[in-house]
């Protein structure tokens, strides 16, 4: 069986923060630790591997939080070399946030830290729910500092809807604090930290679309921003969102021809996959630049539907030109959607105008 990302929190991995403990603090009972933490490792998941971890080291150094913290970074050691460190001191992190919330100022001192080993994201979180205002204070400054890692956590440990992380409902209702922020990020000189402000901007654009199209506006008068703009914009283009494909450049198409949408097979079973084609042409005296998505709409149990929209490709066509479109979908087993036998179907998207649709059916 292949190796799963959990694998890593094995008892290798134990001995070795104990090592480095005990190098620091040679009362750190290094042998009881990795045996008593190593051996309840087996039955759980990654990320609760990662806090019974955090959880031996915090048992195993008494004493008050702010000391214990204290024997964490000296363990630290020389830092690595390379990017965002390694999965190994993901625990040390967690220690941080599942038992400093009693001691803001000396864990949210150490989370900058931190972060250079493994992203503190996570760990961010629940401070902003709990002492949100020192939270802050603390975020304002990691957004200007030399290190992109802490740059980075300044924007991703304020998503508002950070994928396997607690959600922060205030962000969600008012996303005003974290656009403050993160508008100083949107031409960050690297792109990691570029990237994790297109995320943060796609997540408030879900709950708050206008807030996210005022900020994209201001910062698409950067250049620098553009690409942040873009990738920041992807789940409202993918929704057809008429704002944001202009902002984009997305406008017109009415006068784009389609030649027929040819779609086969017209059954496939679980497993299979269908392929669809046609050509675009533009009619029109000027050229066009078309964002083209093609969404499949899912056979529900109650014999409704729910679309998916994947990306297919962008093109600008001068007057008269044309441009074949082809795609293969397949449709296999995955977690996080259930299939149901039935009439499903394919949708052409030009500039967030449905063009096309054919249907097929699913057998299961």
């Amino acid at each position: 069986m292949p190796a799963q990302l959990k694998d890593m929190f094995d008892r290798a991995a134990v001995a070795f923060l104990a090592r480095n403990l005990a190098a620091v603090r040679p009362s750190f009972p290094a042998a009881r630790f990795v045996d008593e933490v190593a051996a309840d490792l087996p039955g759980l998941e990654l990320k609760a591997r990662s806090a019974r971890i955090a959880d031996g080291i915090r048992a195993c150094l008494p004493g008050d939080f702010p000391a214990a913290l204290g024997a964490v970074l000296d363990s630290l050691g020389a830092e690595e070399p390379g990017g965002m460190g390694s999965f190994r001191y993901m625990p040390l992190v967690n220690f941080v946030g599942r038992h400093g919330l009693d001691h803001p100022n000396e864990s949210l001192a150490a989370l900058p830290v931190l972060t250079r080993r493994f992203s503190a994201e996570f760990d961010i979180r629940p401070f902003l729910l709990r002492h949100r205002d020192l939270a802050m204070a603390h975020v304002e400054r990691w957004a200007k500092d030399a290190d992109w890692r802490v740059r980075r956590l300044a924007s991703e440990g304020i998503r508002p809807r950070l994928p396997w992380a607690m959600r922060l409902p205030e962000f969600v209702v008012d996303p005003a604090p974290v656009l403050a922020i993160v508008e100083r990020l949107c031409a960050d000189p690297h792109d990691i930290v570029r990237r994790s402000v297109a995320n943060n901007l796609n997540d408030i654009a879900k709950d708050n679309p206008g807030a996210a199209l005022a900020a994209a506006k201001a910062w698409w008068k950067n250049p620098d921003a553009r690409g942040t703009v873009r990738h920041g914009l992807r789940s409202l283009v993918k929704a057809g969102d008429a704002s944001a494909l202009a902002l984009l450049g997305f406008k017109g198409g009415a006068d784009l021809s389609l030649s027929a949408f040819a779609l086969a097979p017209k059954s496939i079973g679980l497993g299979g996959a269908v392929t669809f084609k046609t050509q675009l042409t533009n009619r029109a005296r000027t050229a066009v630049k078309l964002s083209i998505d093609y969404a499949v709409h899912h056979r529900k149990a109650n014999g409704g539907s729910t679309a998916k929209v994947f990306k297919l490709a962008v093109r600008t066509l001068a007057p008269g030109e044309s441009c074949a479109i082809e795609k293969r979908h397949a449709i296999r087993p995955i977690a996080t959607r259930r299939y149901y036998t039935g009439a499903h179907a394919v949708v052409l998207l030009v500039n967030g105008r449905e063009m096309a649709r054919a249907k097929f059916v699913l057998r299961l």
